[in-house]
């Protein structure tokens, strides 16, 4: 119990320094001409510190940016098999801007919430419940959606 205190407590810390906020997106596939929305994709966004920045798109402290990004990500994941997948994708040398996020460069995580089997199909309730426990999890760790 003390250490997954300790793990939570150096995740929010991470959150704090990197400004991290998320956004939830469609993952959308063409499927008989038509789309489909078959899936999520979670991305979190996070600044260099404390939501300041001069950034050089794959710079080293982009590349630890992304690494710390990445820690929260894999803690949020289920633990248990599911009939859902997530994949974190990999890092990309690029910088993101919003004006939602008053353009301010950050590194960007993507995690994709799909099926396991039939990864046409539609969005089931496994894949909207693993979301929600995720964004829950986020939220724990004093992130906001958006901002």
């Amino acid at each position: 119990m003390a250490e997954t205190l300790q793990t939570e407590n150096n995740l929010k810390h991470l959150v704090e320094k990197h400004t991290v906020c998320y956004e939830v997106f469609p993952d959308y596939l063409l499927v008989d001409g038509e789309p489909r929305k078959i899936g999520f994709e979670l991305e979190l966004f996070g600044t260099h510190d404390h939501g300041n920045s001069r950034m050089t798109p794959g710079c080293k402290v982009c590349v630890d940016t992304f690494a710390d990004l990445r820690r929260i990500a894999e803690w949020i994941l289920p633990r248990e098999p599911r009939d859902s997948t997530y994949e974190i994708l990999p890092f990309e040398p690029t910088l993101h801007e919003t004006p939602k996020r008053r353009m301010r460069p950050e590194v960007a995580l993507s995690i994709l919430i799909e099926h396991r089997h039939k990864f046409n199909e539609p969005i089931d309730d496994c894949e909207t419940r693993c979301l929600r426990e995720m964004e829950k999890k986020l939220r724990d760790l004093g992130m906001r959606r958006g901002n």
